[in-house]
């Protein structure tokens, strides 16, 4: 004991915990956030927020677009401004590349607080999500759930159902919690969960710095955060299914490329067709309507419910869109999987509810392949077609008081 006793009343005991303390409240103070990885979850959650909060004053949006990267990368936010340019309305994204509910819901949170006119949300669903529903906090998610309040978080991590398990020795059982410790020093602390960003920031400083440059010379001044500029096509490689998609490429590091095709290209529609693969093998028991209501389901309308809350609590109107995706999927989105969105949109939604407008078919008489860039994500000319028709939809709606009369300026 005494030997202890004369450890921690070392001064050398305390530098290294003031030296954690200090370092910890310098990145608190968000002195490191615009030195993010460009492109990573951290910095996407705060530059797109943050950009559509900046642009408040020229664009006080009436219409929200909600979603993940299906939304971000499919709907061009300038093209459904210039659809609804007549009604006198404004339309912005908020959508996050990645995002789960849980961060869709601090996302709308932060937004609503900062704009009081929003009238109509337009959330942009993918029809197999409900079914993939995850019980365990991912790193992006946890990177993107960490740029918020703690005190918002973590009570969060309950009321969306988000388990830890852990083991204790000496019984041997494995035990569940909400509140799992990886996950909650993650949450805690900056140190942790900038650390794997810090570590590519001294492997490679001028990197970051270049950018960090380019980005302050050549500032967005449009009042949407991105639009996406990919040209390349999945239609390249022309794949029959996919399993020839996996075949094809799998060695993505190596020629050949096809014209419009490249190295990033390749891995993308790698990963999204081995994804699918996955996702249709999940889906496989669920394919009659006794069998489609699954915990899944039922765990991620929950969560959407929360989400949509938000907009309930200020007599906002949800419109509930479904996106188009490349047929070589399938036709993953069956009448069994329409019943269970339909049904359940209705009972989050109630009397909020401003419609449901299925997509999925929108290239149903082209190559949907030329429109995507990988198995889940349009490329340009789809994301043209995809805004497009919601833009042509959304006016006919507004104009014609079918969205809801209160909408019109």
């Amino acid at each position: 004991m005494t030997e202890f006793n004369k450890f921690y009343k070392d001064k050398r005991f305390f530098f290294p915990i003031l030296a954690f303390l200090m370092f910890e409240l310098i990145l608190e103070s968000g002195i490191y956030t615009p030195f993010l990885k460009k492109n990573s979850y951290a910095a996407n959650i705060n530059r797109i927020t943050n950009h559509v909060i900046s642009k408040k004053e020229s664009h006080d949006p009436d219409i929200l677009i909600l979603g993940t990267s299906v939304a971000y990368q499919g709907l061009s936010t300038r093209i459904l401004q210039e659809k609804i340019n007549p009604t006198g309305l404004k339309i912005q994204s908020i959508a996050i590349p990645g995002s789960e509910l849980i961060v869709q819901h601090l996302v709308s949170e932060k937004i609503l607080k900062e704009f009081p006119n929003v009238k109509l949300l337009v959330y942009v669903g993918e029809v197999t999500m409900p079914w993939v529903s995850q019980t365990g906090l991912g790193l992006p998610t946890l990177a993107m759930i960490s740029e918020f309040s703690r005190f918002d978080v973590i009570p969060l991590l309950k009321e969306f159902e988000y388990t830890s398990k852990f083991r204790i020795p000496v019984i041997e059982k494995e035990l569940e919690t909400h509140y799992g410790i990886s996950d909650i020093s993650y949450i805690l602390f900056k140190t942790i969960a900038y650390r794997r960003d810090m570590n590519d920031f001294i492997l490679d400083p001028g990197k970051r710095i270049k950018y960090i440059s380019r980005d302050r010379k050549n500032p967005n001044n449009n009042f949407y955060y991105f639009e996406n500029d990919h040209t390349e096509k999945m239609s390249s490689y022309e794949f029959s299914s996919l399993d020839d998609c996996v075949s094809k490429t799998k060695d993505f590091n190596n020629p050949p490329f096809p014209e419009n095709s490249n190295i990033d290209h390749k891995k993308a529609i790698l990963d999204t067709c081995a994804l699918s693969i996955d996702t249709i093998n999940r889906l496989a028991p669920t394919k009659q309507a006794k069998t489609a209501d699954t915990d899944s389901t039922r765990l991620y309308f929950k969560r959407l419910t929360r989400v949509f809350q938000n907009y309930k609590n200020k007599n906002i109107n949800v419109l509930t869109v479904l996106a188009p995706y490349s047929y070589t999927m399938g036709k993953i989105g069956g009448p069994e999987k329409m019943e269970v969105w339909e049904r359940e949109i209705s009972n989050s939604l109630g009397k909020n509810s401003a419609g449901f407008l299925d997509l999925q078919d929108l290239f149903d008489n082209d190559d949907s392949n030329k429109y995507c860039y990988d198995t889940i994500h349009l490329n340009k000319d789809g994301m043209e077609k995809f805004s497009i028709a919601l833009g042509d939809y959304l006016f006919t709606q507004i104009t014609e008081g079918k969205v809801d009369g209160k909408i019109r300026k």
